[in-house]
């Protein structure tokens, strides 16, 4: 009898199962309205429900829409109040502040629900959250799991996989947050009493800096009605970031484009702390072998640096600051072409002034500059210094430009190169852009003081160099001390492309001893203070012209020596007489002393002629050397009438 009334209380049970089922979700969640296609017995402890939808009963939003679920069980597990298995097929969520509404004391310190299961499994389930307000974004994810035992223990882990999760702000239509896979790691007592996420893994994804993201770290205005998002408070243990690349939006032409990667681990972060906390961590990013092209000629350089590393939070770039810029091995072409590109990227910057923010960095750091003169992009030199800077809150016209608001500075170095026979040692000098800045114009101004420098056996100390370059050229000056006198001069050198430059230089009292023992020791020797002036023209690195002059300012000596050598090469087809005449003219010039001395050069392409006047208590010496290309014996003794 017994077994009898307990079969037909299940049958008549199993046919109000669909009406049952509204019964109970509207007992535990009043202020929700359910839509149950039907729940059905199939036997063997299994059931089923076909279409269920969770709607708010005021507002009648979606919550909650679930294609189909299986529910296992056994009889003997019911009075224990746990299910075997839960099967839950394509459910669609919608998180809004009406879910909220409707959960038991609005969500908040509810108690462990009465009922367990062996195993909840959903395959495919997506995710909505959105409309708490536009400083809210509206997060979208798909996500699968596999829970077994999820009632045993309240801190047994449930480990949610997630894909496809997009964050976009109210009023935006793409989202600025793309996660290509999230696993989050969660338990029951976290979900619904402490509030908790233990662990969220990301593995690769994309994040856009821009007004979005603005919008979002923004917060809400004071004066802000919008819906508070209770998950806000909530607690992720652990947020491991790996792979998650990030782009600086700028849709200005001139902006650079700054893309880097994320990965970081941060604790015990809550959801409203961890867009702030994420974009205060500082980054980093190297950037290789960056070249910044003439805006008129694609194949040629005006800037070349070997190496940038950027050091900047998140949120400093939102606001237009990077923290600090560190530049290795930056090459400056100095050409027509960098010029051109100096005023380009100011006109577009001023077209652009309230495109986007003024972009500033808080330090500065250049190292291993070299400097590189340029004919057109064809011709190029690079100078025997290199030169670096230092300094702090830099304004930025545009990112792109880096037409920085700040002094180079040439360092003291010691420095050879063997191939030109060159050793420099340089004091402490400055580069400067567009200087003076008041002038507003585009220019380069180089200043360098120099210890000591050779160049094959000469030498000078004390020196300087000024160098102003600009769209034409050239423009320089120095001076130095040498040979008991000091040397200055100039030059000019013409953006053009056969690069033709002209140069000066002049002597004031040089000692004639050391300098000609310099340049022909034993061979021949003058005496006394001099004055000179020297003029060159040259195209390239060819010397088309030389021309000079110079006068002794005091008495003095000439002396040849090893005038026996000479006397040896005279030819011997010359004539005895022509013979004689020349062994007695240069007897005459092995000693002489002078009272006055002084005379021209002039040198073109191969040849050239040095003319030497003298007067002296023995009477007066005038002669000429005539300088040729042709190394014949016979060669150097020709004269043109």
């Amino acid at each position: 009898m017994v077994l009898v009334l307990s079969g037909t209380g299940l049958v008549v049970l199993t046919r109000n199962l669909t009406h049952l089922a509204r019964w109970a979700v509207q007992r535990s969640l009043p202020a929700a309205k359910a839509e149950i296609g039907a729940v059905g017995y199939e036997g063997s402890g299994r059931l089923v429900v076909k279409k269920f939808v969770l709607r708010d009963r005021v507002s009648g939003t979606e919550l909650l829409r679930l294609d189909s679920g299986t529910v296992v069980f056994a009889f003997d597990d019911l009075r224990r109040r746990l299910l075997g298995e839960i099967h839950l097929v394509r459910p669609n969520i919608r998180i809004s502040p009406e879910l909220f509404r409707i959960l038991p004391s609005g969500g908040q310190g509810g108690s462990l629900p009465p009922w367990a299961a062996r195993r909840i499994v959903c395959d495919y389930a997506e995710i909505l959250c959105e409309g708490f307000g536009p400083t809210n974004p509206s997060v979208s994810l798909k996500c699968a799991f596999d829970w077994h035992e999820p009632g045993s223990d309240p801190k047994t882990p449930l480990v949610l996989t997630t894909w496809d999760v997009q964050a976009s702000a109210p009023g935006y239509p793409e989202p600025f947050l793309v996660l290509d896979r999230a696993d989050l790691s969660l338990t029951v007592q976290g979900l619904l009493k402490d509030h908790e996420v233990a662990g969220v893994e990301v593995d690769g994804g994309r994040l856009i800096l821009g007004a979005a993201l603005q919008q979002i770290l923004s917060g809400p205005p004071e004066s802000s009605s919008q819906s508070p998002n209770p998950a806000a408070s909530w607690i992720i243990r652990k947020l491991d970031l790996q792979g998650l690349g990030v782009r600086l939006e700028d849709k200005r032409e001139t902006a650079a484009d700054i893309s880097f990667q994320i990965n970081t681990i941060l604790n015990d972060l809550s959801l409203s702390q961890a867009a702030s906390t994420i974009g205060g961590e500082e980054q980093s990013l190297e950037i290789a072998d960056v070249e910044i092209l003439s805006p008129y000629d694609p194949l040629t350089k005006v800037l070349t640096m070997r190496s940038v590393v950027l050091h900047f939070t998140l949120g400093g770039l939102l606001r237009g600051e990077l923290a600090k810029v560190g530049i290795r091995e930056p090459a400056i072409y100095v050409g027509p072409d960098l010029f051109w590109y100096m005023d380009d990227a100011q006109q577009r910057t001023g077209e652009e002034k309230t495109g986007g923010p003024s972009w500033r960095i808080g330090e500065l750091e250049v190292t291993d500059g070299r400097l590189i003169v340029g004919s057109s992009g064809r011709a190029q030199y690079g100078l025997p210094l290199n030169f670096h800077a230092s300094a702090h809150d830099i304004a930025l016209d545009n990112l792109a430009t880096l037409k920085l608001q700040t002094g180079f500075e040439i360092p003291s170095q010691t420095t050879e190169f063997p191939s030109y026979q060159l050793e420099i040692s340089t004091q402490k000098g400055d580069l400067q852009f567009a200087y003076p800045p008041e002038k507003n114009e585009n220019n380069l101004v180089g200043k360098v003081f120099f210890d000591r420098i050779r160049w094959r056996q000469y030498e000078a100390a004390e020196a300087w160099l000024s160098a102003t370059f600009d769209h034409h050229g050239i423009n320089g000056d120095f001076g130095g001390k040498a040979y008991g006198g000091y040397l200055s001069g100039g030059f000019s050198f013409l953006f053009e492309d056969d690069a033709p430059w002209i140069g000066w230089l002049s002597g004031n009292k040089v000692d004639l001893k050391r300098i000609t023992d310099v340049i022909s020791p034993q061979n021949f020797r003058m005496t006394g203070p001099l004055n000179f002036k020297l003029q060159m023209d040259a195209f390239g690195r060819r010397i088309e012209r030389v021309k000079g002059k110079f006068d002794a300012l005091r008495p003095g000596r000439m002396k040849i020596g090893k005038l026996d050598d000479f006397l040896s090469n005279i030819p011997d087809a010359w004539s005895n007489l022509k013979k004689s005449s020349t062994r007695l003219a240069l007897e005459t010039l092995r000693d002489f002393d002078y009272t006055k001395a002084g005379g021209e050069m002039w040198f073109v392409e191969n040849q050239g002629i040095l003319g030497l006047k003298l007067q002296g208590p023995l009477g007066s010496r005038n002669f000429e050397v005539v300088l040729h290309a042709d190394e014949s014996p016979e060669g150097r003794w020709k004269q043109k009438p």
